[in-house]
């Protein structure tokens, strides 16, 4: 059995995992083996309709699992198409649990899948496909920080 590790945020700002961001989604996520796992509870923050977790959030959550898998595979890559499936409302305040992993990789284009669950009923699930790209491509966005 692959070992389980904890892994940091990407960055303090970050959306999904940054500890700074007052917006946070607080993802905890982990490599296990080929795939990375992980927890979110979504809270008042993260609100569509009353008592609910606006799908945004949602699919926040899975998209930032997927790009962490790339991130441990060592293939930078960009969202270039996230299909999330809602199969039922998301709660606030309650956890769940995320899992991603590759399905498929063709030259650049890499195809990947993940879902939210509570317990054992899917909350929603995603395919996805990243494109890969050089690492430089991430410095762009540092360039444009004025603080």
């Amino acid at each position: 059995m692959a070992e389980r590790r904890e892994l940091a945020p990407h960055h303090a700002n970050c959306l999904g995992c940054g500890p700074d961001n007052p917006g946070t989604l607080g993802l905890k996520l982990a490599i296990d083996g080929e795939r990375v796992r992980g927890e979110v509870t979504l809270d008042d923050r993260h609100q569509g309709a009353p008592g609910f977790a606006h799908g945004g959030a949602v699919a926040t959550a899975l998209d930032d699992t997927l790009g962490t898998l790339l991130v441990v595979l060592r293939h930078p890559g960009v969202t270039a198409r996230l299909e999330v499936n809602y199969r039922r409302p998301a709660f606030l305040h309650r956890r769940f649990e995320l899992e991603a992993w590759v399905e498929r990789v063709e030259g650049r284009k890499i195809e990947m899948a993940a879902e939210m669950r509570e317990g054992s009923d899917i909350v929603a699930d995603a395919t996805a496909l990243f494109i890969q790209v050089d690492r430089e491509h991430f410095l762009q966005g540092a360039d444009q920080l004025t603080w």
